[in-house]
């Protein structure tokens, strides 16, 4: 018996627009336009097969080739999907395939000498469809067999080294078995006729379908679609319509003595009533398997969005995470891992103990397998590799212990930002693949909140860290003692308060970019000799404070005495021929013990920084610590900053040290009290305040302090100096400093003394500096310094006229001296408001 076999192909035709229809809604690719792609070559292969049976017009003949066009270009649309789905680049010769099987198809059109259409067979049950094969047809199998050759090549190049990639290939590959084998049988005299090669196709088509969704590129709930159930309805009205049409018509006739005309309606209609209860049907039941977990997932997808939008805090997004999971696909035990500095994962939040550690490394093969996997991937997936078997005998003991089941990625495009561990299901159900894509859309939105809290608690920590030393600022200082203080967490803390010495005049030296690189150091050198708990912040512009919960007095002590000694090591680290005196930096410690809880911490800080005063009073570079009775009055008559009168407490030591210069070089001693008086006079007349003239005065008696430690020979050299003598007579300025920085409550005078060889041009010494940039009190003491210089009579060199002497400072001004006070001193001079000594 013949049968004509026609309603295979509108199967095949309704699957695959099925297929088509399905993927239309899903999200856009390469690969699923690659199978789309395939999709229409089998519509092609398979409509013109139904045309072709059917014997619409034009002819039998041209639905043939039709047909036969599109199945000999399913090879290279099914490389073309292949190459995507495996996201290859490389080409190979499938141009060359392309081209041999587009010349085979016109020859044949032309001829018809590699393969005829089929011979139709008539008899009582239909028309029959038989092929007369021969061997021209070889050279399309040929054709084909190329093409399919450079597929195979295509994924044994790409695809031997990744384990998850041959097994997504695997459905593909039964898929093309089944249709080679299709194809191939039609030439066996026993399918002669029966269209096993259309029904192979719509099992390839299936295969592949299915790889697209094992690698979640869509949905399951796309079928819900209403087209989809439309045409699935339609498919099953036709099946079971197509064999009752004529009993019913009969039925029709015989029963209402119908016109046919009436017939074809009423058949029309029956149809359609058929179809829609099928779709309804359908529909219903497509609901009742999706719906209800689909909304789940769905409803878990935007709540925990919400969530999310409104976290910043690291562990609060972890512990949502956690929960939406175990609340959604019953995940029992759950561990996730975030990527460290160092590009390891580390356990970050987990429900239940963890056999085997707690850090992932980077460079495991593990994560590069999961990368593989498109970042998921199941145990018993692991197990059929290799990798799991390269994994040492404890190792796989322990993955068994923790009863790991699924593994998952948090990340994206851009890379790994962590990974999750998941238990066995508590319900006993396996992890499916709507478990994944659930977790894949839950870590992309958890991805982008941890990359926001990241970006957030950095801001935040830069918020509260000093920007130039990297330990916390004053902001965030003040907040941690109040929370100790309040929260009363610790017995007792002390506060231990650094404040470098004479760092103004460090910065003066060799400017702020030096002077910050010292605030640096000093800061890396306290975070080395503090370990343990403790908060380090930079309280002010040059000093440091640093809160040690539950540290004695004599601990802190201990510890600040081996600060300071660290950064006078530092000190010597950069001593360079005869600069020291220059660069040298000590601190002043001052250390504090309040019990908690503390009513008011500011209390404690006032203290610390008492003891720092006392420090520097004491004569800087030491620690002292804050004992009762030292507040009260008597501590208001010690300032670290000049008041009038300060002078007459140290002029004995300033005379001392003027004598001792006396003993040594007499000029010297009268020649810094003639400077001091000049000094003193050109300020009054410039404007100055009464505590400027006074501090002019004491650096013009202290200006060349310095001399006394520059050898006599050189000091009364009866003539010109040599440039190596010149050199060794220009230290005696940092000779001064050296000197004046250990006087107590004197240092005010530093800026003044270090700037009176400077000239106004930039031209002068230690620093080159030039202008406003000179110190005002600086600009003094040089026109007086020169103007006593000149008019005074030394061993190497007679007295100069003060007519003259007036004469170069005229002259001189806006070079050497400062434009506007040479003229002022200059006047001084001639109206004898000052007299020459």
């Amino acid at each position: 018996m013949t049968y004509s076999f026609s309603i295979i192909p509108v199967i095949a035709l309704l699957c695959y627009t099925f297929q088509l229809i399905s993927l239309l809604t899903a999200k856009r690719n390469s690969q699923i336009d690659g199978f789309m792609g395939l999709l229409l070559t089998m519509i092609i292969w398979t409509g013109g097969s139904w045309f072709m049976r059917m014997g619409y017009w034009p002819s039998v003949g041209f639905w043939f080739h039709v047909s036969l066009t599109g199945l000999l270009t399913i090879p290279l649309a099914f490389f073309i999907f292949l190459r995507r789905f495996m996201e290859v680049e490389k080409t190979y010769h499938i141009h060359l395939w392309l081209a041999a099987i587009v010349l085979l198809l016109v020859f044949n059109y032309k001829t018809e000498l590699l393969l005829k259409a089929p011979e139709v067979i008539s008899s009582a049950t239909g028309d029959a469809y038989v092929y007369d094969f021969s061997w021209p047809v070889i050279f399309f199998f040929i054709c084909a067999a190329g093409a399919l050759f450079e597929c195979a090549r295509m994924a044994r190049e790409n695809g031997s080294k990744n384990a998850f990639l041959r097994k997504q290939l695997q459905p593909i590959w039964l898929g093309l078995f089944m249709l080679i084998m299709g194809n191939s049988l039609i030439l066996c005299p026993l399918f002669k006729g029966v269209p096993i090669d259309i029904c192979s196709g719509i099992f390839m088509a299936g295969c592949l379908y299915y790889a697209l969704y094992k690698k979640r590129l869509f949905k399951l709930d796309a079928l819900m679609s209403k087209a989809n159930c439309y045409c699935v309805a339609f498919l099953f009205s036709m099946l079971i319509i197509y064999r009752i049409i004529p009993e019913y018509e009969k039925f029709l006739l015989k029963s209402f003595s119908m016109s046919e005309t009436k017939i074809t309606i009423f058949i029309a209609f029956t149809v359609s009533v058929v179809t829609i209860l099928i779709y309804m049907v359908l529909h219903l039941i497509l609901d009742k398997i999706f719906e209800k977990e689909v909304n789940v997932q769905s409803k878990s997808i935007v709540d925990f969005s919400k969530k999310m939008s409104n976290l910043m805090s690291l562990a609060e997004i972890l512990s949502e995470l956690m929960e939406v999971i175990a609340d959604t696909i019953s995940s029992e035990y759950i561990y996730i891992f975030l990527k460290d500095e160092r590009g390891d994962f580390q356990l970050k939040l987990s429900n239940a103990k963890l056999f085997g550690g707690y850090t992932v490394s980077a460079d495991t093969d593990f994560i590069r397998l999961l990368k593989d996997a498109n970042g998921h991937m199941l145990l018993k997936d692991y197990m059929e590799t290799s990798y799991y078997w390269d994994l040492s005998e404890e190792e796989r003991k322990h993955l068994l212990d923790s009863q790991i089941e699924c593994f998952v990625g948090i990340g994206d495009e851009k890379g790994s930002l962590g990974i999750i561990l998941l238990s066995a299901k508590s319900n006993g159900r396996h992890y499916t693949q709507k478990d994944v894509s659930f977790l894949s859309s839950i870590n992309s939105v958890a991805s982008i909140a941890i990359k926001n809290s990241s970006l957030y608690e950095t801001a935040y920590e830069e918020a509260r860290k000093d920007y130039l030393t990297g330990v916390a600022n004053r902001k965030c200082f003040y907040e941690t003692m109040q929370s100790c203080c309040s929260q009363g967490n610790y017995a007792f803390g002390t506060l231990l308060v650094i404040n470098v010495d004479d760092f103004k005049l460090y910065n003066q030296l060799y400017g702020d970019e030096a002077g910050d690189e010292a605030l640096r150091k000093i800061a890396q050198i306290i975070q080395t000799e503090i370990t343990g708990e403790c908060v380090i912040a930079r309280f002010s512009g040059k000093e440091f404070a640093v809160l040690l919960p539950e540290r004695t007095t004599d601990e802190v002590k201990a510890l600040a005495e081996d600060i300071s000694l660290k950064i006078r090591e530092m000190n010597h680290t950069a001593d360079k021929a005869g600069e020291y005196a220059l660069k040298a930096l000590t601190v002043s410690c001052g250390i504090a013990t309040g019990v908690c809880p503390l009513d008011d911490y500011h209390e404690l800080i006032n203290q610390a920084n008492m003891a720092v005063y006392y420090a520097k009073q004491a004569g800087k570079n030491r620690v002292m610590i804050y004992k009762e009775g030292q507040n009260g009055s008597e501590d208001k008559s010690f300032e670290m900053t000049y008041q009038p009168g300060i002078y007459s407490e140290y002029s004995t030591t300033i005379y001392a040290l003027t004598a001792a210069i006396d003993a040594k070089d007499h000029y010297t001693f009268s020649h810094s009290e003639n400077v001091a008086y000049y000094s003193r006079e050109l300020a009054k007349a410039y404007g100055m305040n009464e505590e400027g003239i006074n501090v002019v005065y004491e650096a013009g008696l202290l200006h060349d302090i310095g001399k006394i430690g520059i050898n006599e020979e050189i000091l009364n050299k009866p003539g010109k100096l040599t440039e190596e003598e010149y050199e060794v007579m220009k230290t005696h300025v940092s000779l001064s400093i050296g000197i004046i920085r250990h006087l107590p409550s004197l240092d005010y005078v530093i800026p003044a003394v270090i700037g009176h060889h400077e000239r106004y041009d930039g031209q002068g010494y230690p620093r080159g500096i030039g202008g406003k940039d000179i110190p005002l009190m600086a600009r003094i003491l040089c026109i007086a310094d020169s103007f006593d210089a000149m008019v005074s009579k030394r061993s190497y060199k007679e007295e100069m006229a003060v007519d003259k002497a007036l004469h170069i400072i005229t002259n001189e001004a806006g070079r050497q001296f400062d434009p506007q006070l040479a003229p002022i001193f200059v006047n001084l001079i001639k109206n004898k408001t000052i007299e020459v000594r």
